[in-house]
C-alpha cells in the first residue's frame, strides 16, 4: 500500500547567549585654563549608551559610549559649570559559533560612579558599567503533519506559529536649529537634555516599513541670571527595506536613543540663542506572518503495526505588543534650607526588574525611581536634591505563558512639580512600559514514522464490536489506538459529541 508523507520546516528560536560583561570608566581631568577652579562638586553621572553592534562569524562586536557628566561651582561665582567627556569601549562576545538569524538584545546600565575633587583644577572620576547581553537565533525542526495510506490514523494538534520573520536594524542622524524666543536669555551653557521619543507611526510598502514620529527634546542651560529650561520637538521620518515584507505581516517598532549632542550657536542678531541638535535614533522593525499548521502528536495504523520518533520543541508564538503608562507620586524637602527657586525637575530609572507570573498571567516590573531637583538655595548657588523610590507596576495578558520572554523599556515621560512649602514639593512623573512580550509554546510531534506492511495486524478473536468500560474524561484518542480502531468510528456507534468521555460507562467499540 502506498504510503505519503507530508512535513513542514518550522522555525524555532535558541538561546545563544545570556550574560552580563562589565566596563570600567575612569577619568582623571585637569581643568581647562577657561574653567574657574572647583569650589564645590554638585554632582557626577554616567550615562552608558550603545553606539552599534555587529556580529561577524562567532563573535558579537559592539560600541559602548560612557557620557560622563560633572557639575561643579566655583567660590566666586554661583553660575554652574559643567564638565562633559565622552569615552567609547569596544567590547566582544564570544558566541562559540556562527548564528542564523540572530537577535541581539544590549541593554547598558551605570552601576556606581565616585568623583574626587583631587585639587582645585583636577578631578578624579571612577566608575563601572554593566552591559546585559542576549542573542538569540534561529534553527529549524522538521515535522510531520500528513500521513496518506497505510490506514494510517492521527492525532493532530493545531497550532499557529512565526513562520517568517524579518528583522532590520538602522540608526538615522536627525539635525535641527531651534532658536529660543524673545523672552528667553542666551545660552552661557548646556547642563542637560532629555529626549522623549514618541510611538512612531509605520506604514507598509512593498518591501519596505516607512517610520514616522517626533522627538521632544527638553533642554537645561546656564544663563546670566542662573538656569533656564528650552523644549522643541524635531520630527524625523525614515524608510527602512524589508526585503519581502508585505501586508500579510504584523510589524512592530522598537526606538532607542543613540545619542543627542545639543551646542549653542550665535544668531543673526550676535546673541547666543541658536541651538544645534542633532539626534541618532536607533530603529529596530520587525516584521513577523504567523501561518497555522496541523502537526501529527501521535499516529497508528489499523492494519500495520507502526513505530515512529518524536521531538519536543518550542514554537515561536507571534508577538505580544506592551505600552502602558503608570504615575508616580512622591514629595521631598530641603533639609539645607529654603528653595529660593526650582530650575529643573526630572527622573530616571534603574535595577529594573521584570517577573513573569505564568498562573497569574502577569508581568510584574519593579525598579527604582531616582528624582532630580535642580534648585537654585537660599544662598543663590546651584544645588540639586536627589531621592529614590521603589516602583512596581503589573501588566496582565492572557497569552504569557512559562516560556514567555520579555524585552521590555521603562522610559521616564517628564515630571510636573507643585511647591508645598518653602522647603518642600510634591512630584508627579508618568512612566512608560513599552516592547514586546515573546510567547512560545512546548510542542510534541512525529519527526518520523514507520509502517510495517509485510505483516499485517491479528486480532484476538473473530468480532465486528467489543465492549469497553470508559471512565469520565477518558480521552477516546487512546481507546481507538488500544484496539486499531478509529477515533470516528467509535465515535458514531456510542453518539459522542466529545472526543473525551463525558461520564463512566459501556462502550461499543467497532472493529474496522
Amino acid at each position: 500500500m502506498d504510503l505519503k508523507i507530508n512535513r513542514e520546516m518550522l522555525s524555532v528560536s535558541e538561546k545563544i547567549y545570556d550574560g552580563v560583561q562589565e566596563q570600567s570608566v575612569e577619568l582623571d581631568y585637569i581643568l581647562p585654563d577657561y574653567y574657574p577652579d572647583i569650589f564645590k562638586l554638585i554632582k557626577c553621572c554616567i550615562v552608558p549608551t550603545i553606539i552599534s553592534s555587529n556580529i561577524n562569524g562567532d563573535s558579537l562586536t559592539y560600541e559602548l559610549l560612557a557620557d560622563v557628566k560633572i557639575l561643579y561651582c566655583s567660590e566666586k561665582d554661583n553660575k554652574l559649570q559643567c564638565i562633559n567627556q565622552k569615552m567609547t569601549y569596544s567590547k566582544t562576545v564570544q558566541m562559540g559559533a556562527n548564528v542564523n538569524k540572530p537577535m541581539v538584545s544590549l541593554i547598558p546600565k551605570a552601576d556606581h560612579i565616585n568623583c574626587r575633587v583631587v585639587n582645585q583644577r583636577r578631578i578624579d572620576m571612577r566608575g563601572a558599567v554593566s552591559i546585559k547581553v542576549k542573542i538569540t537565533g534561529e534553527t529549524t525542526q522538521e515535522v510531520i503533519c500528513d500521513i496518506f495510506g497505510m490506514n494510517a490514523q492521527m492525532k493532530k494538534i493545531p497550532v499557529e506559529y512565526a513562520a517568517k520573520k524579518i528583522i532590520e536594524n538602522k540608526t538615522i542622524t536627525v539635525n535641527e536649529d531651534v532658536e529660543l524666543n524673545m523672552s528667553k536669555p542666551s545660552v552661557s551653557g548646556i547642563v542637560r537634555s532629555d529626549v522623549i521619543l514618541s510611538e512612531p507611526d509605520k506604514k507598509i510598502i512593498s518591501n519596505k516599513l516607512v517610520v514616522k514620529g517626533d522627538a521632544e527634546v527638553k533642554v537645561l542651560y546656564t544663563c546670566s541670571d542662573g538656569m533656564e529650561t528650552m523644549n522643541f520637538s524635531v520630527p524625523y521620518s525614515q524608510i527602512v527595506d524589508m526585503e519581502g515584507l508585505d501586508e500579510n505581516y504584523d510589524c512592530s517598532v522598537n526606538l532607542r536613543l543613540v545619542s543627542c549632542d545639543i551646542i549653542a550657536n550665535t544668531n543673526s542678531d550676535g546673541e547666543n540663542k541658536l541651538l544645534k541638535c542633532e539626534l541618532k535614533i536607533g530603529i529596530r522593525c520587525r516584521a513577523i506572518k504567523t501561518l497555522p499548521v496541523q502537526l501529527v502528536a501521535d499516529a497508528y495504523s489499523t492494519s500495520y503495526p507502526c513505530e515512529y520518533a518524536s521531538s519536543k520543541f518550542m514554537i515561536d508564538q507571534p508577538p505580544v505588543s506592551v505600552n502602558e503608562i503608570f504615575q508616580n507620586k512622591t514629595s521631598i524637602e530641603n533639609d539645607d534650607g529654603t528653595i529660593a527657586c526650582v530650575y529643573d525637575v526630572w527622573s530616571t530609572v534603574k535595577n529594573i526588574n521584570i517577573q513573569i507570573n505564568s498562573e497569574e498571567r502577569s508581568l510584574k516590573i519593579s525598579g527604582m525611581l531616582c528624582f532630580s531637583i535642580m534648585i537654585k538655595n537660599e544662598n543663590n548657588f546651584p544645588a540639586i536634591l536627589e531621592k529614590e523610590e521603589a516602583f512596581e507596576h503589573v501588566v496582565e495578558n492572557d497569552k504569557i505563558t512559562e516560556n514567555s520572554l520579555a524585552e521590555i523599556n521603562v522610559e521616564p515621560l517628564g515630571c510636573t512639580y507643585t511647591l508645598t512649602s518653602s522647603n518642600g514639593l510634591s512630584i508627579k512623573t508618568d512612566i512608560r512600559v513599552i516592547g514586546d512580550l515573546f510567547t512560545s509554546s512546548m510542542c510534541e510531534a512525529l519527526t518520523d514514522v514507520k509502517f510495517d506492511d509485510t505483516v499485517k495486524i491479528t486480532r484476538d478473536g473473530d468480532y465486528a464490536l467489543k465492549l469497553y468500560y470508559g471512565v469520565e474524561n477518558e480521552d477516546v484518542w487512546n481507546i481507538a489506538k488500544k484496539y486499531c480502531t478509529s477515533v470516528n468510528a467509535i465515535m458514531e456507534e456510542n453518539s459522542l459529541d466529545s472526543d473525551r468521555l463525558t461520564d463512566n460507562g459501556m462502550l461499543l467499540i467497532p472493529i474496522v
